[in-house]
């Protein structure tokens, strides 16, 4: 399975360098020009954008769900069945498969045959969302729901918002892998989310 390298984009030309001999002692970093995100290794995180993007999906989607259950619309669903393959499912195979169908293949899909970088990003946007939003009502699977629609619409949207913010911003940055600073804030949110309902599991009355 081949993952997203750091960037999407060119490095811009540097105009003006052609030439100069006496930049000669710099020779050694011209195939470096434009790669710092490299500089962390293909599987580096950017931690600047991934915290950011934690925080901002762990104010937004909660805040969301609060709103929901003070209008009644929260589904209580049963708790799960195992809580340490919850945790595994959670914490380290959702945020990866995740990431690669619904925030890298729309965005690599597009890439193909749409130069415009507005156009581009624009569309993988609108193509996460619709897909991440629907995963999470239906669960990967279109004959059990997952969640209502209201509880699917509050976190599919908070969720593909903040987490295609981490991606976008992080190609953008150049420093960084976008695949894996996108799993790695998907993966942190799941843990508290786990945490939580394994809190939830352990007062009783709760399941």
């Amino acid at each position: 399975m081949l993952f997203p390298d750091q960037t999407t984009e060119a490095s811009p030309p540097h105009a003006g360098n052609a030439g100069n001999a006496g930049n000669a002692g710099n020779a050694g970093n011209a195939g470096n020009a434009g790669n710092a995100e490299r500089a962390g290794g293909r599987f580096s995180v950017n931690w600047y954008y991934c915290l950011r993007c934690l925080l901002a999906q762990a104010i937004l989607c909660p805040l969301g769900l609060m709103l929901l259950w003070v209008c009644g619309a929260v589904d209580n669903g049963p708790s799960p069945a195992s809580l340490p393959l919850l945790a595994v499912l959670a914490m380290l195979v959702a945020p990866v498969m995740e990431t690669f169908i619904f925030f890298y293949l729309p965005h690599r899909f597009f890439r193909l045959f749409i130069k415009n970088q507005s156009w581009l990003w624009g569309l993988s946007f609108a193509a996460t969302t619709l897909f991440f939003t629907w995963d999470h009502h239906t669960s990967g699977n279109t004959g059990i729901p997952h969640r209502n629609w209201p509880m699917a619409l509050d976190v599919g949207l908070s969720g593909s918002f903040c987490f295609f913010a981490c991606f976008y911003l992080t190609a953008k940055s150049r420093r960084g892998s976008p695949f894996w600073t996108t799993a790695a804030c998907h993966a942190l949110y799941n843990t508290g989310v786990t945490a939580f309902v394994a809190a939830q599991m352990a007062l009783p009355g709760t399941h």
